[in-house]
């Protein structure tokens, strides 16, 4: 039995993977001839696969992205795969294309694993025995650069629907709109369900600090899909861009707290869960896709020649739904199963959008030992509050968890520290990190041909001891957290730690949403 086979037998949530199984399991117009779906990541159609004629090689497509850029290769093997995804999962290397090595650690930091997903991690390592990926952006890195992309081959719909060279290409005929259930943004669907019924909503409404548009929505077979615009001003969107992406400036060097405070302010920013109530049932989303237009006055002149495919069919949905191009939006088509066993008649609708929490820089701060206190102003409320050191100590993680320890040394030094904070704060809203990236690893034996050693190295520690009761001032009881340092060859004189705030900046907001 292969690995792949026991992997499929085995009893967990694959979608806590982002490998949810669909029946059918039918691809897009982008998807690799001959292909074998290994599963789905639930948003913008994002799916792994095999192709045939490339072994075990597993294979990510995301048809949102722009063409040409549609698939990737991520791991030589469904062993590697595995070990990928317990490192980082799916939506880090799905997306390790597109970032430097900064921007991939700093999505890990931002997006740690959930509970539930870290349950499932653990028990794919113990049932078929495997280890996280040691340095999982360079192993990506190195797979992808050797890659010859023209060998894959697609299915005719792919290439009937490739822009033509710019010498001869002519406009692209305006094709019938249709909207699917797992289709995404794209006109074209290679499953076998039928494009839903268009329901018009026509509702607006203002949120964030945006105005926001329900078009329509589209009942289907397997569900109801939502249409979401997010109107943004240009003006907004042109300061931004000129406080941190200033034209013809060299690209500055953020540090976290800088690109924390980039992504806050970014207008197209905006993480929400949707939840929709038809006919007074509650129908649970599993699948969202994101896209976004810039109109041709917010971008640099060599980019307003001829448009990309995505770019027309965006302006298509535009024209579709009357929206001003001139503007800058967000949009999300989002897909809700239906909570019965047959297609309902529906008959009232109502939407619920919360934002999820963002990152707020807070202050660095140094301590010497156990038993010091950091006051601090929380950035968000203004409350005085006091972080606590219970413990403080440095320790040194066992070399044997690495790989490749004949040909790589590894930085195994690391201090680790509890705390509580007083008042408490929800144990969600506040981590605390090392400013430092740690050291990277380095070749025992410099000669050797290979990658480069600048690989920085990423584990998770736990306390052996798990948390503390600790007693507050007010008579009130919290547990100690936890925080490590990055790794290094010597144990650090100091360590700059540094705060991470978790705040929702929106309250969450209701809607009926009007049938004809």
């Amino acid at each position: 039995m292969t690995l792949y086979e026991k992997f499929k037998k085995l009893n967990i949530d694959f979608s806590q993977l982002s490998l949810a199984q669909r029946s059918g399991q039918s691809g897009y117009f982008c998807t690799p001839k001959d292909a074998e779906i290994i599963g789905w990541a639930g948003v913008d159609g994002i799916h792994c696969c095999f192709v045939k004629g490339f072994g075990e090689t597993v294979f990510a497509v995301n048809p949102s992205n722009l063409p040409g850029e549609y698939v990737h290769p991520l791991a030589r093997s469904f062993e590697d795969f595995l070990r990928l995804l317990l490192a980082c999962g799916l939506d880090a290397a799905e997306q390790s294309w597109i970032w430097n090595r900064g921007e991939f650690e700093a999505f890990l930091e931002t997006y740690p694993p959930r509970p539930e997903q870290q349950a499932v991690w653990n028990t794919l390592q113990e049932a078929l025995g495997l280890s996280p990926m040691d340095d999982p952006y360079g192993y990506i890195q190195e797979v992808q650069s050797g890659f010859d992309y023209s060998k894959i081959l697609y299915p005719k719909e792919y290439y009937e629907l490739m822009p033509n060279p710019p010498e001869t290409q002519e406009p692209p005929e305006r094709p019938e709109w249709k909207v699917y259930f797992e289709g995404g943004f794209s006109f074209h669907h290679a499953g076998r369900d039928k494009p839903g019924k268009e329901i018009p909503i026509h509702k607006t409404f203002s949120w964030s600090g945006r105005i926001w548009h329900i078009p329509a929505a589209y009942v289907c077979g397997k569900g109801l899909v939502m249409d979401l615009c997010m109107e943004i001003n240009p003006t907004d969107f042109q300061s931004f861009l000129e406080k941190w992406c200033p034209h013809g400036e060299v690209l500055r060097t953020l540090t976290p707290e800088d690109e924390q405070q980039r992504d806050a302010e970014h207008p197209m920013n905006l993480n929400f869960t949707p939840k929709l109530t038809v006919n007074g049932r509650e129908l649970r989303r599993t699948s969202g896709n994101g896209l976004g237009w810039i109109p041709l006055s917010c971008r640099p002149e060599s980019e307003r020649g001829n448009l990309s495919q995505q770019d027309q069919e965006t302006l298509w949905m535009m024209e579709h739904y009357g929206l001003a191009p001139d503007r800058v939006w967000m949009f999300w088509r989002e897909s809700f199963p239906w909570a019965t066993k047959t297609k309902p008649v529906v008959k009232n609708v109502s939407l619920s959008l919360e934002q999820c929490p963002v990152r707020i820089a807070g202050p660095r701060f140094t301590v010497s030992g156990s038993g010091d206190s950091v006051p601090f102003i929380h950035p968000v409320t203004g409350d005085a509050h006091i972080l606590h050191i219970v413990e403080y100590e440095a320790q040194e993680t066992d070399a044997n968890l690495f790989q490749d320890k004949q040909q790589w040394e590894y930085p195994t030094h690391y201090t680790a520290m509890s705390y509580f904070t007083e008042p408490d704060l929800p144990r969600q809203s506040l981590t605390v990190r090392d400013c430092g990236e740690g050291d990277r690893t380095r070749l025992k034996q410099p000669c050797m041909t290979g990658p480069s050693a600048a690989n920085s190295v990423g584990i998770i520690i736990g306390g052996a001891d798990g948390p503390t009761t600790i007693m507050l001032s007010n008579g009130a009881t919290t547990q100690t957290r936890s925080a490590c340092s990055s790794l290094y060859f010597e144990p650090p004189e100091t360590i700059v730690w540094r705060m991470v705030f978790y705040q929702k900046a929106v309250e969450d907001i209701s809607l009926d949403l009007p049938l004809p």
